[in-house]
């Protein structure tokens, strides 16, 4: 009997090991896979020659109080009025999924000039949102990138490195503005379509 306590005390303690590692493995995937979500990147856009600053009304917008159009308003600006658009956010609600087909030095960050990444065949990029210039905002292992790894559906001619990434879904993703107007007033749109000023090349 005591060989057999002795044997079970043995497996016990076994089955607890593989249980902490496979909760500790779960953990490390949670943090280093695919980003927790709702994914917010703060003073994001999600189109070239993006920018905040002055814009003007030019079709009629909300201001709710929070990013939340079932909320309550801030405020309603007139058509050709001007606002100060203040800062902004892009809420990524789901990521979408990009697989390398074959190897591939792909991943650009704010600091640096050449790709960060060397991917093999069978990694997986989490998209986050549209950073213009026909490239993403995408997540590997824990960092955030910019590259050239996707573009629309509608996109005319043959997408970059087409030969080397495939896309398995894409992201959805909302673009909050906090804007101000002559009142003082704040208050935040997700209806960018509905001011000039955003894009400064026009």
């Amino acid at each position: 009997m005591k060989a057999m306590s002795g044997y079970f005390r043995s497996a016990l303690v076994a089955v607890l090991f593989l249980v902490s590692v496979g909760c500790c493995s779960a953990q490390l995937s949670k943090e280093k896979g695919e980003p927790a979500l709702p994914y917010l990147d703060w003073g994001a856009c999600t189109f070239e020659c993006c920018s905040y600053g002055t814009w003007e009304v030019v079709h009629p917008t909300v201001a709710y109080k929070s990013r939340d159009e079932s909320g309550p308003m801030s405020f309603k600006p007139d058509v050709g009025q001007k606002v100060v658009a203040l800062a902004g956010v892009v809420v990524t609600s789901k990521v979408g999924m990009t697989e390398v087909l074959k190897p591939i030095k792909i991943g650009y960050t704010q600091r640096s000039g050449t790709p960060q990444l060397s991917l093999k065949k069978g990694d997986i990029l989490y998209t986050l949102h549209y950073a213009g210039e026909a490239s993403d905002a995408f997540w590997y292992k824990g960092k955030v990138y910019v590259d050239q790894i996707d573009v629309p559906d509608d996109a005319m001619g043959t997408p970059p490195n087409a030969d080397a990434l495939k896309v398995l879904s894409r992201s959805k993703y909302t673009w909050w503005i906090k804007i101000r107007d002559g009142q003082g007033r704040t208050g935040w749109t997700r209806q960018a379509e509905n001011f000039s000023g955003p894009d400064s090349c026009s």
